[in-house]
């Protein structure tokens, strides 16, 4: 039930997003960060975000770097063949990460959406990561989704 609710927000952003005349899009001065519905257990205050664990594998930096992010009783160690494959066949740089309350990041109580999707906000630009391609598994996919949706920049 609760994961229907999350998805119905997650749409309603998305219109949100489609029709920049309700003020959101590139042309508005919000356009950095488009809000998302508050966190339950943060009340609506911005979520704080943890230092995440991670693995980053080498690669040329002027493609965008391949981001994994696990489902929910995953952790960063879920994708290493698939990470050192892609690493070694395309070139780019390949980040597998823990999600907080995951592998060898820490633990917070809030686990929302918002929360997970700030810590990779944190992160990415922290490892110049920035412009990057999100692959998520179900609670990743979902992660990945809303960072997008907050993040969202038409091409140049």
């Amino acid at each position: 039930v609760r994961a229907g609710k999350e998805i119905r927000e997650m749409l309603r952003w998305a219109s949100a997003w489609r029709h920049p005349h309700r003020g959101l899009g590139p042309s508005s001065p919000s356009f950095s960060r488009v809000p998302v519905a508050p966190s339950s257990s943060q009340g609506g205050t911005e979520p704080r975000p943890v230092p995440l664990s991670y693995r980053l594998l080498d690669g040329e930096a002027t493609r965008p770097p391949l981001v994994f992010l696990h489902g929910l009783f995953g952790c960063k160690t879920n994708f290493n063949s698939i990470a050192k494959a892609l690493a070694q066949q395309t070139g780019r740089r390949v980040l597998t990460v823990d999600a907080r309350n995951h592998g060898d990041s820490p633990h917070s109580p809030d686990m929302s959406y918002e929360a997970m999707s700030q810590d990779l906000q944190d992160l990415l630009p922290q490892l110049g990561l920035v412009p990057c391609v999100l692959i998520g598994h179900s609670m990743g996919g979902r992660t990945a989704m809303l960072l997008a949706l907050q993040r969202s920049q038409p091409p140049p």
